[in-house]
């Protein structure tokens, strides 16, 4: 194993690391809908969305747990940085270092 090599799978412990640390991870786009109510009054609510099974899964949220959703989309964001990270950490690690070999001459300006 080289020091590159080495140097990228400690880089790689880390990160999952910092996934462990990520207190709650929710998949989804949270949305705030109104509602009007028998003249001026609306009603608030609000909806999390997401894909499951090719179709487009709705699931009305309690004002008491908005903030505890927005959290774990948060974390979702995190970790999903993190496991881009990850990528590119194995793909250096199985491909090596990146090499321009296009075949494509540059345009003349």
């Amino acid at each position: 194993m080289t020091d590159t090599s080495r140097s990228l799978s400690e880089q790689r412990r880390e990160i999952l690391a910092q996934i462990g640390q990520v207190p709650v991870i929710i998949d989804g786009t949270l949305s705030q809908r109104e509602r009007k109510r028998g003249g001026a009054r609306a009603m608030v609510y609000h909806q999390l969305q997401r894909w499951r099974g090719g179709r487009n899964d709705t699931r009305h949220i309690p004002s008491e747990r908005v903030q505890a959703i927005q959290d774990g989309i948060k974390g979702y964001e995190r970790a999903h940085a993190l496991l881009r990270q990850i990528a590119r950490l194995d793909e250096a690690t199985v491909l090596g270092p990146v090499h321009d070999c296009s075949k494509k001459k540059p345009t003349k300006p």
